[in-house]
């Protein structure tokens, strides 16, 4: 896989060309042990809900999870019910998928669309960056920077800033010495040792995503067609034109710690994703536990449908669809899905649970200042039906 697209499209050749899913909504069980470990049930055992009585879409066949353990789960009845000394990478393996537990989740009610974190004023403390669609103007949209001060975020800066609320790339591209900047559509966004500086681009910019090399750099994608993705830095001190420079193409995969894809649904489809992974927006590529293998992430529509005979009498089955929801999938992008000689598409190693309404946005890091690794998920629901969602899945 030399970049993250050609792994992606590695991965593609051997699919069906869509991924239809019958995945009732996820449920979780929270057996004693799990419970007393603050852990996720997967994390121990080859089920995500041990003991759950599931039934299959398709036939109504109802069984129950297993309770099979997986070698952490050995481990741990194995030294008394106890961690200790255990060393993941020695018991799991380099191609042991990731596990979350749900860590928190906090209501927005300014109508955020893309989300990020990252100390972008030198201090050493990450921020939770935002940018918000405003009313009645989709030309516009409202950047924001906050803190958490131990109980609620709390609005540091504001800012209109010209575009919609689609692109929004945060990251030290000015520098590995310098605070991260803030790109939007139309303008670059940095620090000036007192406030928040912009400088516009005469032209939107297309930014696509944001690529992290294992020595540190980052530098943002932009896509100017679906196959033509390049990685730029950025010019603090540029005026007019654009901030962009030092073009370079994608690195190569064995470089990126961290990548991830933001685009349309239309635009993954014209770069040849499957419905799958074009359909929630966004697509990552991660070494999540720095061990140097990478995962793929992306948001997957859990579909729940009951079966009925066919109204017009083809003797054809209908699916009619009960309820949905939206999760996080892991893959392993470097699985081929071959079984028997034929393509199949990858199994999913690990899933989120179901989020309040469908998926905005993905980081890799707590809001909250505390550096801790995990999902950061931005969904547009919220409990009370006036905000949107933010969720914080810690990795264990």
């Amino acid at each position: 896989m030399r970049t993250l697209l050609n792994g992606i499209r590695l991965l593609l050749v051997v699919l069906p060309g869509v991924w239809v899913t019958l995945t009732p909504a996820l449920s979780f069980a929270r057996p004693v042990y799990a419970q007393k470990e603050g852990k996720a049930c997967q994390y121990c055992h080859i089920s995500a809900s041990p003991g759950l009585i599931t039934v299959d879409p398709a036939t109504n066949a109802r069984k129950i999870e297993p309770f099979t353990r997986n070698a952490r789960g050995i481990y741990y009845a194995e030294h008394n019910h106890s961690f200790e000394g255990y060393v993941e990478r020695k018991v799991m393996g380099l191609a042991a998928p990731p596990v979350f537990h749900f860590g928190w989740r906090e209501t927005l009610s300014d109508s955020p669309r893309r989300i990020a974190v990252a100390d972008v004023t030198g201090d050493g403390k990450s921020r939770l960056i935002t940018l918000n669609e405003k009313a009645n103007d989709t030309a516009t949209s409202v950047l924001t920077v906050k803190r958490w001060d131990g109980k609620a975020f709390v609005t540091e800066f504001t800012a209109d800033t010209p575009g919609p609320a689609d692109r929004l790339e945060v990251g030290k591209f000015a520098g590995a010495d310098r605070p991260a900047v803030i790109l939007t559509s139309r303008s670059l966004w940095f620090w000036s040792g007192k406030t928040y500086n912009s400088v516009l681009s005469d032209q939107p910019v297309p930014a696509f995503g944001i690529t992290r090399m294992r020595n540190g750099l980052e530098r943002v994608l932009v896509a100017n067609l679906p196959t033509d993705i390049k990685a730029y830095s950025v010019d603090v001190k540029a005026q007019g034109g654009t901030w962009l420079k030092d073009g370079i193409d994608a690195p190569n995969t064995n470089q990126v710690a961290w990548e991830d894809l933001h685009g349309t649904t239309d635009f993954f489809d014209k770069m040849g994703m499957p419905s799958v992974l074009s359909q929630g927006g966004l697509i990552g590529i991660w070494d999540v536990r720095k061990f140097g293998k990478m995962f793929l992430y992306h948001p997957h529509l859990n579909q729940d449908f009951d079966v009925k005979n066919d109204a017009a009498g083809k003797n054809k089955p209908e699916f009619v669809l009960k309820s949905q929801s939206w999760c996080i999938e892991f893959v392993d992008p470097s699985d081929t899905g071959q079984a028997g000689g034929k393509p199949n598409a990858p199994i999913g190693l690990y899933y989120t649970p179901p989020l309040a309404g469908a998926v905005l946005d993905i980081a890799t890091e707590s809001a909250k200042g505390d550096g801790a690794p995990g999902l950061l998920i931005l969904t547009s629901g919220a409990a009370d039906g006036k905000g949107r969602t933010l969720y914080f899945f810690p990795l264990d």
